[in-house]
C-alpha cells in the first residue's frame, strides 16, 4: 500500500523505481490496510482509531438489574479481549465502570498493557482500586475544571496522572491522546459513555461479544445508552463485518458506515 501520509506518499516507491527496482503497489492491499488502520486514521483524520468493545448476553444486557456483570462471557472471550488491549495504545472507561468493576484494564500477560483512561467529571472515584496500582501500568485521570482539589491530590500522590479540561467529552479526550501520540483507543465503557462516543463520531470499529444467557429485566443496562435515533432508518450501521465463535460465545467485529 502507499503511505497516507502526504508529506512522504510514494515517494520511497519512486526512489526505487528510479534506481531501476520494480515496485508493485496493491498486493493484498485490503488486509495492509487493516494492519496499518490506526497509523492510517491518525495520518486522514487527525486522531486515534477509536474501538468500542462491549459483552452482552443474548437479550442485550451487559449487567444484571443490580449491575452485576462478571462474567457475562466465558474464559476464551475475556482472554480474547486480553489480546485485544495489548495492541491498543489506551483503554477508555467512565468512573461508573470503577465503581461497578473494579477493573484492571491490562492485558493480563498477553502483551504490553495500554495507558489507563478513566473519565471523571467529580472524582468520585473509590479508594483504593486497582487501577491506582500504577506500578502494573500507566493511569490518566481527564476530569473537570471544578472537580475537587482533595481526589485529585490523592490521586496525584499515588501516580495517577490528573489533567483537568474545560470540555469532558469522548472527543476532547480523543485529542488529549492523539496529541500524545496514540494510534488505537479501546472504549471499554458502560452505555451512557459509549453513546456519547459514538455521537462524537470517534468510534470506527466494534467489537460485540454476545454470550448465550438470558437476564432480562426493564432496568438491566444496555451497551448503549440514547443516541437520540427515532427511526430504524436512522440506526447507525455497521459494514465489513466477521462472525467468530469463542467457545459458547460468539464474537460480531464490524466498522462504522460512515454517511
Amino acid at each position: 500500500m502507499v503511505d497516507p501520509d502526504p508529506r512522504v506518499a510514494g515517494s520511497g516507491i519512486e526512489r526505487l523505481r528510479q534506481a531501476g527496482i520494480e515496485v508493485v503497489v496493491g498486493v493484498e492491499e485490503a488486509a495492509c490496510q487493516r494492519l496499518n488502520e490506526g497509523f492510517v486514521c491518525r495520518i486522514l483524520h487527525q486522531r486515534p482509531l477509536g474501538l468500542l468493545k462491549f459483552a452482552m448476553t443474548l437479550d442485550g444486557k451487559i449487567a444484571t438489574a443490580t449491575g452485576q456483570s462478571q462474567w457475562i462471557t466465558g474464559p476464551s472471550a475475556r482472554a480474547e479481549v486480553h489480546r485485544l488491549r495489548a495492541t491498543c495504545d489506551a483503554v477508555v472507561v467512565g468512573g461508573n465502570t470503577v465503581r461497578c468493576d473494579n477493573p484492571q484494564l491490562t492485558s493480563h500477560g498477553h502483551g504490553h498493557n495500554p495507558t489507563r483512561v478513566v473519565m471523571s467529571r467529580q472524582l468520585n472515584l473509590p479508594w483504593p482500586a486497582s487501577l491506582w496500582q500504577t506500578e502494573v501500568a500507566a493511569t490518566v485521570v481527564f476530569t473537570s475544571l471544578d472537580a475537587p482539589a482533595a481526589p485529585a491530590a490523592a490521586l496525584t500522590k499515588a501516580g495517577v496522572e490528573v489533567i483537568r479540561l474545560t470540555q469532558l467529552t469522548p472527543q476532547a479526550i480523543t485529542h488529549q491522546l492523539y496529541v500524545r501520540g496514540y494510534a488505537v483507543v479501546l472504549w471499554e465503557c458502560g452505555g451512557i459513555l459509549a453513546a456519547a462516543a459514538l455521537k462524537d463520531n470517534i468510534i470506527d470499529k466494534v467489537w460485540a461479544f454476545v454470550a448465550p444467557k438470558l437476564v432480562g429485566g426493564q432496568a438491566a443496562p444496555t451497551p448503549l445508552g440514547d443516541l437520540g435515533i427515532n427511526q430504524m432508518g436512522e440506526a447507525i450501521p455497521l459494514e465489513r463485518l466477521t462472525y467468530r465463535s469463542i467457545e459458547e460465545d460468539l464474537l460480531i467485529e464490524g466498522y462504522v458506515k460512515r454517511a
